[in-house]
């Protein structure tokens, strides 16, 4: 279920899915390919991208800290959702800058 608006609010707790929240088969996996230094964020589903641009875009609008840290969170062998993205075990660190203005 994608919806065809999104609101963005000030507030942690409205960025992602209830069914993201419970259901581990929405992940992000990141991977970098050293060869040629291309970057795949690989979704699982069309809602967990949904979450990972919600996030993005909330903290373009009410962000203050100058960057996003997108990271694998795991505890007792399970993945955890971590800034409105659960990711996978091995993947790359996503670290997004913008200038505070």
């Amino acid at each position: 279920m994608i919806l065809s608006s999104a609101v963005v609010v000030n507030t942690k707790d409205d960025v992602n899915f209830k069914a993201v929240q419970k259901d581990s088969r929405h992940h992000l996996t990141s991977e970098v390919d050293v060869k040629n230094g291309d970057i795949y964020l690989r979704f699982s589903s069309r809602l967990t991208l949904y979450d990972f641009a919600k996030s993005l875009l909330q903290e373009a609008v009410f962000g203050q800290g100058g960057q996003q840290d997108f990271l694998p969170l795991i505890s007792d062998g399970n993945a955890l959702v971590s800034n409105g993205v659960r990711m996978t075990e091995g993947s790359s660190r996503v670290f997004v800058f913008y200038p505070y203005e």
